[in-house]
């Protein structure tokens, strides 16, 4: 290794897309959550680390760069096409690679990295309430920077295939940003929710019925991977109000242009979603989605238009996310049962 060599962990082909408005300058506006303060850098000072994916491991320098620059060349041609046409092809291969640049973003993140950190503190935390010291387990050895890189390639090549499969079998939407609002991107931008209600280990698997999955592709653009379910449920609203309104009609309680209006919005929205077009966003979708950004990165946020209000109002009411959220969904179940069975043993 020869010199510093900065690494991106939120690729640049998704960073130009963010670029503020400097002619011949490719330039973000960030806002640190850390800090709480906002300034403008070149795309190759943010998201990204020097020897981001470089590590040492039984005497050998090893690099996951050329891997990763590989993957992101498998996934740019559905990325691009979708930024140029701006709909969804729906076919299985858009699907397939869509898929694999949502699981790829979610796992190699520096948040990811930083779940592992947390992994380590909770084991900790829970062999000393035990009375027995991290010395005690068998294997255990020091977290370093390199086995912490170590572990989240690891964890990547367990889980990527696995992770872009369950994705891909989502339905896919494209959401447009509401009139003069612009998408943040979060340095960990794989958003996870779930509206229904928590089990008792959680409502943001995967997997998971209900699961709802975000990533901005562009300033004015997101993709969304839906869980089947949600469509069902909103075509079903959309059946049971047609059909409440129909009474209404027949009864003459309601013009049949009151009852067009009313249905306009739902029967809208659930065309676009089969076609493949863009759906509308309005304010309250904007606050949602941007929020989802705000709590779920690790530390950066980017915004074209450099409105960060929003995010420091978050970033002031919830601290415990300063650091994103504390969870170890993003972590494969091998990872997690590798250290749950050293907590056991």
């Amino acid at each position: 290794m020869i010199g510093p060599k900065t690494e991106h962990y939120v690729p640049q082909f998704i960073l130009r897309q963010f670029l503020i408005g400097h002619q011949g300058k490719e330039q973000v506006s960030v806002y640190d959550k850390h800090e709480d303060r906002g300034f403008v850098t070149s795309i190759k000072n943010v998201m990204a680390e020097n020897r981001l994916h470089d590590f040492v491991f039984e005497n050998w320098i090893v690099s996951f760069e050329p891997i990763a620059s590989k993957i992101e060349d498998i996934c740019l041609p559905a990325y691009q096409r979708v930024i140029e046409t701006r709909r969804l092809e729906g076919s299985p291969q858009e699907k397939t690679d869509l898929g694999f640049l949502i699981a790829f973003q979610m796992l190699r993140t520096k948040a990811t990295r930083a779940r592992f950190q947390e992994m380590e503190a909770a084991m900790k935390d829970k062999i000393e309430a035990m009375g027995h010291r991290m010395e005690d387990v068998p294997g255990w050895e020091p977290q370093t920077e390199d086995t912490l890189k170590h572990d989240t390639l690891r964890a990547i090549r367990e889980a990527l295939t696995n992770f872009a499969q369950i994705i891909a079998l989502k339905e896919f939407r494209l959401a447009a940003a509401a009139p003069g609002r612009s998408f943040y991107l979060g340095d960990n931008p794989v958003c996870l929710h779930n509206a229904r209600t928590s089990g008792p280990y959680g409502n943001l698997g995967l997997a998971v019925p209900g699961m709802e999955i975000y990533l901005p592709l562009s300033s004015n653009l997101m993709l969304c991977a839906w869980c089947p379910s949600i469509m069902e449920r909103i075509q079903k609203n959309y059946e049971d109000r047609k059909s409440l309104l129909l009474g209404h009609l027949m009864a003459g309680k309601i013009s049949a242009s009151t009852m067009k209006a009313e249905l306009g919005f739902l029967r809208n929205f659930i065309e676009a979603a089969k076609s493949g077009i863009l759906m509308s966003s309005d304010i309250e979708n904007m606050d949602f989605y941007n929020s989802l950004q705000t709590a779920n990165a690790y530390r950066y946020v980017v915004c074209q238009r450099s409105d960060f209000e929003l995010a420091r109002r978050r970033n002031k009411e919830f601290p415990h996310l300063r650091k994103g959220r504390n969870t170890f969904n993003s972590i494969p179940r091998a990872a997690l049962a590798r250290f749950s069975k050293s907590v056991r043993e």
